[in-house]
């Protein structure tokens, strides 16, 4: 078992830390990449966003999720809004992933659930792998 210590920070370290690691508002979604014998299926956390805010594109091993999630507070008819505090990220986002070579960007099944866009990309026939039988040689 292996145990982590972690330093106390304070509020005024995280928060300086949070504004360096995305540029204070900036949209980097999260994204889990599994890759089985199959193919590869990725997970990416798109909060807020709908298929229509979103575009996919795969290139060699690379597969790029292009979107925009608008800021939803606009100010109308020269209305004074004043904001003290905005967390949640909003605006463009690019996140590029690599993946393995060799997919299809024809074969890509992506579907969008509860926040999470969900990609699925199988193998061709050719890159999977097979078991190679080993025949017994004869004495």
């Amino acid at each position: 078992m292996t145990t982590v210590m972690e330093q106390p920070i304070t509020p005024f370290v995280r928060e300086l830390n949070r504004l360096l690691s995305n540029d204070g508002n900036a949209l980097a979604p999260p994204a889990d990449v599994l890759v089985d014998d199959d193919g590869v299926t990725v997970h990416l956390d798109v909060p807020g966003l709908h298929a229509d805010n979103l575009e996919i594109e795969l290139e060699n091993e690379v597969l790029t999720v292009r979107g925009e999630r608008p800021i939803p507070y606009q100010p109308e008819n020269g209305d004074k809004t004043s904001w003290r505090r905005i967390e949640r990220p909003f605006g463009r986002f690019e996140r590029s992933l690599r993946v393995p070579r060799g997919l299809d960007p024809d074969a890509i099944e992506a579907t969008l659930h509860d926040g999470v866009l969900t990609l699925r990309i199988p193998k061709p026939e050719q890159l999977k792998s097979r078991r190679i039988p080993i025949a017994e040689a004869a004495e």
